[in-house]
C-alpha cells in the first residue's frame, strides 16, 4: 500500500512539475477549459435566477370579458347568468362602464376624464377567476367565452407569466444541449492534449515498456496531468462567470429597480464551484483515460 501511495505521489509531483516548467501552453489550456466549462455555467446561473423569480410570482388564472358597445341590457343578463353557472370559474364579478370610469379617475386622480369626449369610451366588462390554471384550460375556455353574444374580446391576464414559464422550459433545454455538447468538446480538447504528449514521449513509453512498466504505471501521469488541469481549469471558469456577472449586476440591479423590483444574477457558490470543478475533472480524466487506452493498444 505505502508502495501504491509512493507512486500516485510521484506521478502527482511529476504533473505539478510539468505544469510550471511549461507556463504558457499550461496557461492556454486552462484557458480553453475554462471558457468552455464557463459558457454553460453562465447560462445555468441565468435561467436558476430568472426560475427564482417566476416562482415567487403569484400567477392567478384570472379573465378579463370586454363587452361590444352594441351589447344590450340581455346579452349582459344572459353572460351574466352563464358565467355563475358554469363549473369551470370559480368566481366571477361585472364591472360597467359608469364603474370602470370612475376607478380610472380615482387611480389617476383627474375628475375631467371625459373632457373633449361625447360618452364614455371604456366598454362593460366580467372579470373571472378559474378554477384550473393548466394553460390549455385556460385557451379553451377563452375560445368559449370569445363565442359568446356580445363578446368583443377575451384577455388572459396571466398568459404572460405561462409564456414565462415556457420561455425558462426552453431555456433549460438549451442549457442541456450545449452542456452535453461542451462536454463532449471538452473530453476530446484533453484526449487530443493528452495524445500530443503521447505522440512526444513515445520512445520513452516503449522503453518503460520494455523494462516491464505496466499500462497504469504509463497512464497514471497523463490521467494526473488532465484531472489537475480539469481542476484549475474549473476554477477559470468560475472566476470568469463571477467576474462576468459582478459587473453585470449593477446594471440589471437598476433596470430591476426601475420596474419597481429587486433582482440581481446569482453568483457561483461554493457547492456550485465543486460541481463545476468534479464534473471538469471527472470529463478531463475521461478523455485523456481513453486518449492513453487508444495509444497503449497500438504500442502492443
Amino acid at each position: 500500500m505505502k508502495h501504491w501511495f509512493r507512486l500516485h505521489l510521484l506521478s502527482l509531483a511529476r504533473t505539478l512539475g510539468a505544469l510550471v516548467r511549461h507556463p504558457f501552453s499550461s496557461a492556454l489550456n486552462l484557458l480553453v477549459i475554462g471558457i468552455t466549462a464557463a459558457l454553460p455555467l453562465a447560462l445555468w446561473l441565468i435561467i436558476s435566477s430568472l426560475s427564482s423569480v417566476a416562482s415567487q410570482i403569484h400567477v392567478e388564472p384570472q379573465i378579463s370579458i370586454f363587452m361590444r358597445d352594441t351589447a344590450t341590457a340581455e346579452d349582459l343578463a344572459m353572460l351574466k347568468t352563464q358565467l355563475k353557472k358554469d363549473p369551470r370559474i370559480a368566481s366571477s364579478r361585472f364591472i360597467s362602464k359608469d364603474d370602470a370610469l370612475k376607478e380610472m379617475q380615482i387611480s389617476s386622480g383627474a375628475t375631467n376624464l371625459l373632457a373633449g369626449l361625447s360618452e364614455n369610451p371604456l366598454p362593460d366588462a366580467f372579470v373571472l377567476s378559474s378554477k384550473d390554471s393548466q394553460a390549455s384550460t385556460l385557451e379553451a375556455l377563452q375560445k368559449d367565452l370569445i363565442s359568446r353574444p356580445g363578446v368583443e374580446e377575451v384577455q388572459l391576464d396571466s398568459a404572460w407569466a405561462h409564456r414565462l414559464e415556457r420561455l425558462l422550459a426552453l431555456g433549460q433545454t438549451l442549457f442541456e444541449v450545449i452542456a452535453v455538447l461542451l462536454a463532449a468538446a471538452l473530453a476530446l480538447i484533453t484526449g487530443n492534449a493528452i495524445r500530443m504528449q503521447i505522440l512526444t514521449r513515445k520512445e520513452e513509453i516503449e522503453v518503460a515498456r520494455l523494462i516491464g512498466a505496466t499500462d497504469a504505471f504509463i497512464r497514471r501521469p497523463f490521467v494526473y496531468f488532465a484531472m489537475v488541469q480539469g481542476l484549475l481549469g474549473g476554477l477559470v471558469a468560475c472566476a470568469i462567470v463571477g467576474g462576468m456577472l459582478s459587473h453585470l449586476n449593477p446594471a440589471v440591479s437598476d433596470l430591476a429597480t426601475a420596474y419597481g423590483q429587486k433582482f440581481t444574477l446569482l453568483s457561483p457558490d461554493l457547492i456550485t464551484i465543486a460541481i463545476v470543478c468534479g464534473l471538469c475533472i471527472l470529463l478531463t480524466f475521461i478523455g485523456a483515460w481513453l486518449a492513453v487506452w487508444r495509444h497503449l493498444r497500438q504500442f502492443t
